[in-house]
């Protein structure tokens, strides 16, 4: 019989097992009347994140993996997928230094750590490789070894190895190593099978673990491809290219080689296309092949392969994201699926190489999700856990796709949540521009955030301002030299459209956002004080210059470059003090909230310090509050749900919604 999640026991996960929470879903109809007045939902519903999404399942389908966080501890759980019930668990640690976790075979899972070396000031990475059952770690490293080493180009479940692209020290191009997780192995010991070339600084192999492909960067821009058909074959550089070409590197995903064959596959732009696709690509010539899949408005961020390295899905975002299965079997289970649980979207998350299991996502814009094991031999779909099992669905409210036209005419789609239970005009409104700025979006994927603020009884903006991705290339580019700009102008703008359709009260305006939003956040405070009643930023940059020295010390290669360009453009009259709101603080007239993890190591904390001390030397009072223990995001509940606390508070005191 097909499982239903109306009416069943909500599950919430606790670090090694399961318990019921005893909550029975789909009770809240009667008082979730469009036309009423939601209750207020705590904040305590929205925190405290289970990270199911990141849940896996074994080759053979007979377990999965995810982790979970308690008592501000990391751990990955393994639960039987036909019993769901605990198998194994490990404490991994500080939830900061977790990456991600990958099964190698049915026995082996493959955790990504990160630390901070102290000689350098700089974080790096590190695998370590637990086998399930035995609760026997090893760590895969080098005598000598530079900061990146969780680099994976291929792991054959069948005889349990991976291969990792490590360098032998700071500096140098990485060799290719293999790592045999064999269970009689007392000590797993790396073997060099492809030796650095001096200019490959990417590997890539098929599905069989040859390593045929590498991307080679020679400075000043100067990029080549070294291809090769078969292990006993030579080395041919089939490609080379500059940065400023148009048909540079950096512009291809290169996947899907398969043995016996030249013919892979590749995220790119066709010719005189503004819109990624997935693609053919033959490596031996270098060239690009026929178009496989192409979203006529939207462009392909994702594809996922069999274990022969065939696509069987893309995903891609328009106005939502989708994964289009392009394997008529799945696709089909897919729609039988959507049909069993119709209340939200279904997504296939993992799915077995034999396909006899799949981990399954039921969620929506209003509905924080839940996770399922699917069996389709016997069609059996099992609830396993609620996301948010104390956040009602009932109470929740989908955003809605709409467009406005830029002062400039340029077209932006953005997403806007109206309370529920209000007539929808002259609602006070909260514009929630995203983070990144480039290349990143937002959908309308469920946010806590967005759904907390509605609940309360304000209206949400979430403009993908030029520069964001998923809108094709020219559109990204268009972000180019424009942060605290046109970009900026593009948030002011959805204001101006909202005002201009009635339903928003101009004078009851506020802006809230974290990392590039923070500081877009704090900007349109600064910049536009008759816009904007009050603003609150977490992690928010505040002295562009210094950031981008500091994210110099991350990124190198053709990455350095092109960050520089996009943040510069090309115009060298720009002052990126002139759009910095530490250097602007003194021009600051409204109220602000500023928040900030003191363990961030993507905007760090002393941004914060100087905006504070800034502030301080011009006699500007601002609202602060700092998390000791959070970085760019929250790993401790009670964190969360204490910046949720501050903000409900703050635009209570500031931008009262009744």
């Amino acid at each position: 019989m097909w499982g239903m999640r109306t009416g069943l026991l909500a599950v919430a996960v606790m670090a090694l097992g399961m318990v019921p929470a005893g909550q029975v879903l789909g009770q809240e109809s009667a008082e979730a009347a469009a036309d009423e007045i939601p209750r207020e939902i705590p904040t305590s519903a929205f925190a405290g994140q289970l990270q199911l999404e990141g849940a896996r399942l074994s080759p053979d389908g007979r377990r999965f993996a995810f982790t979970v966080l308690r008592d501000e501890q990391l751990y990955v759980s393994v639960f039987d997928a036909q019993t769901l019930q605990l198998v194994d668990g490990a404490m991994v640690g500080d939830p900061d230094d977790f990456k991600w976790l990958r099964w190698v075979g049915n026995n082996n899972l493959l955790f990504s750590i990160t630390g901070v070396d102290d000689r350098y000031d700089a974080r790096y990475s590190r695998l370590l490789a637990y086998e399930v059952g035995t609760r026997r770690s090893q760590a895969l490293v080098l005598d000598r070894m530079s900061f990146d080493g969780d680099n994976i180009v291929s792991i054959n479940h069948d005889e349990e190895f991976v291969l990792v692209s490590m360098a032998a020290g700071w500096g140098q191009r990485p060799d290719v190593w293999r790592f045999d997780l064999d269970p009689e192995n007392d000590e797993v010991e790396g073997e060099r099978i492809e030796v650095r070339q001096t200019q490959v600084f990417d590997w890539y192999a098929d599905e069989t673990g040859v390593v045929r492909l590498g991307l080679g960067y020679r400075g000043n821009g100067r990029y080549t491809l070294r291809y090769r058909s078969g292990e006993d074959d030579d080395w041919d550089t089939v490609a080379r290219t500059r940065l400023d070409d148009e048909d540079a590197f950096e512009h291809w995903d290169f996947m899907g080689l398969r043995s016996g064959s030249d013919i892979g596959y590749s995220i790119a732009i066709p010719e005189g296309g503004d819109r990624r696709a997935l693609m053919e690509f033959d490596f031996s010539t270098g060239e690009p092949g026929r178009v496989v899949f192409q979203s006529p408005g939207e462009d392909v961020s994702s594809v996922v392969f069999d274990s022969d390295r065939n696509p069987i899905a893309v995903g891609y975002s328009g106005e939502n994201y989708r994964r289009e299965w392009i394997d008529p079997e799945i696709r089909r289970w897919r729609t039988m699926l959507g049909q069993a649980l119709p209340q939200s979207r279904v997504t296939i998350l993992d799915i077995t190489d034999d396909r006899s299991r799949m981990l399954v996502l039921q969620s929506g814009p209003a509905d924080p999700g839940a996770l399922y094991v699917f069996t389709p031999a016997d069609r059996n779909l099992a609830l396993f856990a609620e996301y948010r099992p104390e956040v009602p669905a009932a109470l929740l409210v989908e955003p809605t796709s709409i467009r406005y036209e830029a002062r400039d005419g340029t077209s932006i789609q953005a997403y806007l949540t109206l309370p529920r239970g209000r007539d929808a005009k002259d609602l006070p409104l909260i514009v929630h521009p995203h983070g990144g700025p480039y290349g990143v979006r937002d959908t309308d994927r469920y946010n806590d955030m967005v759904q907390l603020l509605a609940n309360r009884g304000y209206a949400v903006i979430q403009p993908n301002f030029r520069g964001s991705g998923g809108f094709g290339e020219a559109f990204e580019l268009l972000g180019n030299g424009q942060i605290g700009r046109a970009m900026q102008d593009d948030l002011d703008d959805a204001v101006a459209h909202l005002v201009s359709e009635g339903l928003v009260d101009p004078q009851r305006v506020c802006i809230l956002g974290s990392s590039y939003g923070g500081f877009a956040a704090l900007w349109g405070a600064i910049r536009n004080p008759e816009i904007y009643r009050c603003a609150v930023s977490f992690a928010g940059v505040t002295h562009f210059e210094r950031q981008l020295n500091y994210d110099s010390d991350y990124f190198f290669g053709r990455n350095r470059g092109r960050w520089w360009d996009r943040v510069d453009g090309d115009q060298t009259n720009f002052d990126l003090d002139d759009v910095s709101p530490a250097v602007q603080v003194r021009r600051l007239t409204r109220p602000v909230l500023l928040v900030h993890g003191e363990e961030d190591n993507v905007v760090p904390y002393d941004q914060y310090e100087l905006m504070v001390d800034r502030a301080d030397d011009a006699d500007i009072e601002i609202e602060t509050l700092s998390f000791e223990e959070a970085a760019h995001g929250f790993t401790r509940p009670e964190d969360e749900q204490a910046y949720y606390d501050a903000v409900v508070d703050f635009l209570e005191r500031h931008n009262p919604a009744d």
